[in-house]
């Protein structure tokens, strides 16, 4: 049977009408089918099936329009000289979703990414298919983080809310807790100071919902108390620690309280 490619008009058997270009007798390339119910699938073909249906502008996606990957991911939206752009729907074969605005093809201004289950995984701001700005992010453990992001890392003032019932409010860098920031945690101790690395690092106090220590002011490193602290218990003792352990202590005489102590 004899192939033909190029460009031409075909009937087929069922009524269907194509009229386009044809590589090996089917179509493949810019062409537009019009079926015998007036359905008209206008776009782009390949190998007879349609791949990117939608408004083209010298022969490329522009406009809205739909395009069928050979991977099975599928996008749905508004297109610019043959690009993503704009508001549109991508969805991948497994299931993930993205629904929000496009640049240049990728992810980039506003959007909300869902899990096949239809949970939402990250919710805010995008920069070239990065988390970056502002957003909401829900962790599969249960975890979830509100706050600044920069190159899908949390980075700069944010929120961390765990499955443990634990909280974090303050700052970050490169996914880490790092400057100054408040650590609740479920059994009701508060730390409040500096952080490094996702460890106490630096000056803070230390407030304990049970024991005999009140309040703990001092410097810590690495997570652990170093150096002179101010213990309150039912009076003010200097404590000095190494490595979280006490090498001695005094009690103090003093009118301080301890809110007046930094």
């Amino acid at each position: 049977m004899k192939t033909v490619s190029g460009k031409g008009t075909i009937t087929y058997d069922n009524g269907d009408v194509y009229d386009g270009e044809f590589q090996n007798s089917e179509p493949h390339g810019i062409g537009r089918m019009i079926y015998k119910d007036c359905r008209v699938c206008e776009g782009i073909w390949k190998d007879g099936e349609i791949e990117y249906e939608g408004k083209l502008v010298d022969g490329k996606p522009h406009g809205r329009g739909k395009k069928v990957y050979q991977s099975g991911n599928v996008y749905e939206g508004e297109w610019k000289n043959g690009l993503r752009h704009g508001k549109g729907t991508f969805k991948w074969i497994d299931g993930d979703l993205y629904e929000g605005e496009f640049k240049d093809s990728k992810m980039h201004g506003k959007g909300i990414k869902k899990r096949p289950d239809g949970s939402v995984e990250y919710d805010g701001e995008w920069k070239a298919d990065m988390w970056n700005g502002y957003g909401y992010h829900n962790f599969k453990n249960g975890d979830i983080y509100t706050g600044d992001w920069r190159a899908s890392k949390r980075h700069g003032k944010g929120v961390m809310n765990y499955a443990n019932q634990d909280i974090y409010d303050g700052e970050w860098k490169e996914d880490c807790k790092d400057g100054k920031g408040t650590m609740k945690y479920h059994n009701g101790d508060v730390f409040e100071g500096e952080f490094s690395s996702n460890e106490m690092h630096g000056k803070g106090t230390y407030e304990y919902a049970d024991g005999d220590i009140f309040k703990s002011f001092g410097e810590w490193k690495e997570g652990k108390k170093c150096g002179l602290f101010d213990d309150i218990i039912r009076a003010r003792k200097q404590v000095y620690y190494e490595n979280d352990e006490v090498k001695s202590d005094s009690i103090v005489k003093s009118e301080t309280t301890p809110d007046d102590v930094w």
